[in-house]
């Protein structure tokens, strides 16, 4: 009984032993609750940037005026840039031809120069007769930045590639008593070989009388230096012209229309008349461009003198200047179409000077 009574003793403590490691029976500890990754929101709204401040308004643009981006098609009888010194040229189709009379051609030469906004400076544009063989008017601005000496004298005598070789002189010959006139002289032109080379093409030359006009103490030499002097740091637009019908000045020099040989043929017609049309403003540095002004800030006028050796020696006065609307009466030509306000129908000598 005994021997019984043990073995039931040491059953009942292997059972308690066994229960006592079953894992299902071990206090449970907390649940680690690993929080759900939450799903993306929608971006923030950004705050609207602050309302930029105005730009400033610019500064004039430094004259002469920059070369512009080609635009479309100009209207009939207006010019092909909006240049201040341009007459109205009538050349709508851009072929270089005078919509209305075959004979008279238009081209602009640009410069190795650079403008102020970087592209290339025009030199200057002329409307070439191949009736007279001779140019009508050559329009360019006058400014310090083409006299900056940066070349002597090119005498580089040429035909105009943009303009008809045939209609042109043949040589840099000269006959008739006149020699080489340049409309846009080289002095005007002196900063790189090729603005100065430019201003030998045949095209801006004309027929001028040697002994008393277009020579030392000359007529027109005495004019292109009064004109030198009007140059201003707000551009000086100057239009050069030949006049070829008779022509009686306010000195009472006259002189009638001429066939002569010159630059190798013998068709040319000698100029009875030579013309500065000249616009500035009146304070010469405002820095305003000429389109942008008021005509109480403009001066405008026309200097001509008949073609002939009698006005060597004589000073410019006001017997010889004309408003820039009776130039146009005269010439049929019209001028500065560009500035609005371009006060042609008067001028007063004092502001010239005179």
């Amino acid at each position: 009984m005994k021997l019984i009574a043990k073995i039931s003793m040491l059953l009942a403590a292997t059972c308690f032993m066994v229960a006592s490691c079953d894992p299902a029976d071990e206090p449970e500890g907390p649940d680690i609750v690993v929080p759900p990754t939450p799903e993306p929101g929608p971006e923030p709204t950004p705050k609207p940037d602050p309302t930029p401040e105005p730009e400033p308004t610019p500064e004039p643009e430094p004259n002469p005026d920059p070369t512009p981006t080609p635009g479309p098609d100009p209207t009939p009888g207006t010019s092909l840039y909006p240049w201040a010194e341009l007459p109205v040229m009538y050349d709508a189709d851009r072929n270089g031809v005078h919509d209305n009379d075959p004979n008279l051609y238009y081209a602009t030469h640009f410069t190795d120069l650079k403008s102020p906004t970087g592209g290339a400076a025009r030199n200057y544009t002329v409307c070439f007769s191949g009736e007279h063989h001779c140019p009508v008017w050559v329009a360019a601005p006058r400014h310090q930045m083409y006299q900056v000496k940066g070349v002597d004298r090119t005498n580089a005598y040429k035909r105009d590639p943009k303009i008809p070789a045939d209609i042109q002189y043949n040589s840099k010959s000269t006959g008739g008593g006149c020699n080489k006139g340049h409309m846009l002289g080289s002095a005007e032109r002196v900063a790189s070989k090729t603005t100065n080379e430019q201003v030998f093409y045949y095209s801006n030359i004309a027929p001028q009388l040697s002994s008393g006009f277009n020579t030392g103490g000359g007529g027109w030499n005495i004019l292109e230096k009064f004109v030198d002097g009007q140059v201003c740091s707000d551009t000086l637009y100057v239009v050069i012209g030949c006049y070829f019908d008779k022509f009686t000045d306010g000195y009472g020099e006259s002189a009638s229309p001429k066939t002569i040989t010159f630059g190798g043929r013998n068709d040319v017609d000698m100029p009875t008349m030579f013309y500065y049309a000249l616009l500035r403003t009146k304070k010469g540095n405002s820095g305003k461009s000429v389109r942008n002004c008021s005509a109480s800030e403009i001066q405008c006028a026309a200097f001509v003198r008949t073609h002939t050796n009698s006005l060597k020696g004589q000073r410019v006065s006001s017997k010889e200047m004309m408003s820039i609307s009776d130039l146009e009466k005269l010439t049929g030509i019209r001028y500065f179409e560009n500035v609005p306000n371009a006060p042609k129908t008067s001028f007063k000598a004092s502001e010239w000077g005179l």
